[in-house]
């Protein structure tokens, strides 16, 4: 499976193991629905990936994190380890680079997005209005 470690665009970030097994077995279990959750780590280092319940009105096609995760993991990273850094969700029919939904359904451009198929996993950065890739380095943290 590619980690995008060919990606150019800026410096590379860390993906633990954990945190990509985490999204692969998400990915797998979830069949032709968007499966989704959130990246936690600091600058540079994805320590965890968090697997949500995907409550978007389509979600063959698109994705929304659960409100009630997003609350849940925003209040754990205020006393945790780790720092909400970002998104993933997969595309199970489609490419693993943003599609023009994801490209206007970002809403903080600080967050990564990582894009999974079953091909790959590819890690991308919000810029304007669109998105830079950024190389992915597999690590065990």
């Amino acid at each position: 499976m590619d980690l995008g470690s060919n990606r150019e665009g800026s410096s590379p970030v860390a993906l633990s193991a954990a945190a990509a097994a985490a999204i692969r077995d998400a990915v797998r279990q979830s069949g032709h629905i968007e499966a989704c959750g959130l990246l936690l780590g600091e600058p540079g280092r994805i320590a965890t990936a968090t697997v949500a319940r995907n409550v978007a009105a389509e979600p063959t096609h698109r994705f929304e994190i659960d409100p009630a995760h997003l609350f849940d993991q925003h209040r754990q990273a205020r006393t945790g380890p780790h720092a909400i850094i970002g998104c993933w969700h997969s595309h199970p029919n489609g490419r693993a680079e943003p599609s023009k939904t994801d490209r206007t359904g970002v809403s903080d451009e600080s967050w990564l997005w990582l894009i999974a198929t079953a091909d790959g996993l590819t890690l991308w950065r919000p810029v304007h209005e669109g998105f830079t890739p950024v190389a992915i380095a597999a690590t065990d943290l």
